[in-house]
């Protein structure tokens, strides 16, 4: 660790802060998986850029990643089919959400989705309490 700075001011010693706990299992020099997963490097132990970057996703905190790649490359590289990968489901639509934000597509409301909608149809105005409440709404 030589204090070599990144395309983001960081410096290496704070790569590896960030990427550190999430290497634990591994024999991985955490600046080389952050220079496999942003594309600089081939490898980086058993990490190619695809797996690096889903490690990455999956295990790191929204602004750590910013801090680390920073908006504009984070927007290259969070693609559908990185996203697609993600073994997390609220993680997938997390990072879809993000990505259509990042390009400028339009997202639904948040929580209005048909899915969302079709849940809780029976439930919003349910007449189920008012019928034990006589009284409340004249009929």
């Amino acid at each position: 660790m030589n204090g070599k700075k990144t395309q983001m001011d960081m410096d290496i010693t704070q790569i590896h802060q960030l990427l550190k706990p999430i290497l634990w299992d591994y024999k991985t020099d955490p600046y080389d998986f952050f220079l496999t997963a942003v594309g600089e490097k081939k490898h980086a132990g058993c990490f190619d850029q695809e797996k690096a970057l889903i490690r990455m996703l999956e295990r790191l905190l929204w602004y750590d990643l910013i801090r680390l790649l920073g908006i504009e490359r984070i927007k290259e590289l969070l693609t559908p089919e990185i996203i697609s990968k993600l073994r997390i489901k609220e993680l997938r639509e997390k990072y879809e959400f993000a990505r259509k934000i990042l390009h400028g597509e339009p997202v639904s409301f948040s929580g209005w989705s048909a899915e969302y909608r079709e849940k809780i149809k029976h439930t919003l105005l349910s007449n189920r309490w008012y019928r034990t409440q006589p009284g409340i709404f004249p009929s």
